[in-house]
């Protein structure tokens, strides 16, 4: 009987024990996933200003009026790497009447700017006209601030190449662009004054220079009558660095 007693005491004892024991908690491991990151690439592109500083008429075409009416347009052009022209932007200022000496300063005229993409290169130009028909020659400048003015044409794809002067990559600039000048519009080559076009290749755009003086000296006759205009205008650059995912640039 006590053999028996003792017996259940001890069996008691082990099953007090075990309940006493601590339970380990069970813990689920849950494994993150990294979600991968989109690889990019740098694209570089340059933002292009262009201001005329001044216009000085030293000279006048016309010796019997004392006064010359003139016109200047400029442009800047941005060529892709394909040699295509891939935006372009013109200001107009004029009809002016002038005299010799009087200088003509930076308020004058409003600035233009644009993009030049990747790898591509920029054209400045500028021409200027002295004007014998007035009404055609208001007509067109108003024709080439309301598509051109200081707001940029969206991307045209014409070669660069078919354009041989300033004169005619600001007419066939803006032609392609959608005024559709009709010839009888546009400034007769007598009226001609001068035209120039200064360009950064895609070497010189990367040279790491961003400030360019362009002064100009457009002299000769017409008519007898010989003529001095003296100007210059300011490019200024800016370095524009983009990261785009890979998947997207285009090649």
């Amino acid at each position: 009987m006590k053999k028996q007693l003792v017996y259940f005491a001890s069996f008691g004892l082990v099953l007090a024990l075990g309940s006493c024991k601590t339970t380990k908690p069970v813990i689920s491991g849950v494994q993150s996933q990294s979600t991968p990151v989109e690889e990019t690439i740098v694209k570089t592109e340059y933002q292009a200003k262009m201001q005329v500083k001044q216009v000085n008429p030293i000279d006048l075409e016309e010796d019997l009026t004392f006064a010359d009416e003139i016109v200047l347009s400029y442009t800047l052009t941005a060529v892709d790497e394909q040699g295509k022209i891939a935006q372009v932007v013109t200001g107009s200022f004029g009809v002016e009447s002038v005299k010799a000496g009087q200088v003509l300063s930076s308020d004058r005229f409003k600035p233009i700017e644009l993009i030049v993409p990747e790898n591509g290169r920029l054209l400045a130009s500028v021409v200027l006209n002295e004007i014998d028909d007035y009404t055609k020659a208001q007509e067109l400048v108003k024709k080439i601030n309301e598509f051109g003015g200081v707001a940029k044409i969206p991307a045209i794809m014409v070669s660069i190449a078919e354009y041989q002067t300033p004169l005619a990559i600001v007419f066939g600039s803006l032609q392609a662009a959608g005024l559709g000048l009709k010839a009888a519009e546009r400034f007769d080559k007598d009226d001609l004054l001068g035209q120039h076009t200064f360009q950064l290749s895609a070497q010189e755009l990367k040279s790491g220079k961003m400030m360019y003086n362009i002064p100009l000296v457009f002299k000769g006759e017409h008519l007898k009558n010989s003529f001095h205009y003296e100007l210059n205008y300011e490019l200024q650059l800016k370095l524009i660095k983009t990261n785009i995912p890979k998947s997207t640039a285009t090649h």
